[in-house]
């Protein structure tokens, strides 16, 4: 990885809004494509780097249900795919939020209560019909 990305990374705060430049990953066969690389770009609210290798996580979409029930939409990029970090906006949300988001990913979709929160979405749209 770029020395220069490597320290743009580590420079980054949870809470800072973020756009990530990346080299996905593609498939391809024989025939139709080698598999090219694809640059990429995600944007998002930095909420930390976790796992091994690190992943760069964003927090795209915070749905909240009540200060500690949310539901996030986020992209997980391994550190070593970016090629270029460029730091839109430092302090978007505070790090408060940025920690409770990051703690509504670790948590997962497979606990009792998120289940109980996508089952009351679907009765709530069934009433509205």
């Amino acid at each position: 990885m770029n020395e220069k990305v490597l320290k743009r990374i580590e420079g980054l705060s949870p809470g800072d809004l973020v756009e990530v430049w990346f080299f996905d990953a593609s498939i391809g066969s024989s025939l139709t494509t080698s598999g090219i690389p694809i640059r990429s770009r995600s944007l998002g609210i930095y909420v930390g780097s976790v796992g091994e290798p690190k992943h760069i996580i964003l927090s795209q979409n915070d749905f909240q249900y009540a200060d500690e029930l949310r539901d996030e939409d986020y992209t997980a990029i391994p550190q070593p795919w970016a090629t270029e970090v460029i730091i839109v906006k430092r302090g978007h949300v505070s790090l408060k939020e940025a920690e409770k988001m990051l703690k509504s990913i670790l948590a997962g979709s497979g606990t009792r209560r998120r289940r109980g929160v996508f089952q009351m979405r679907v009765v709530n749209h069934e009433k509205l019909g």
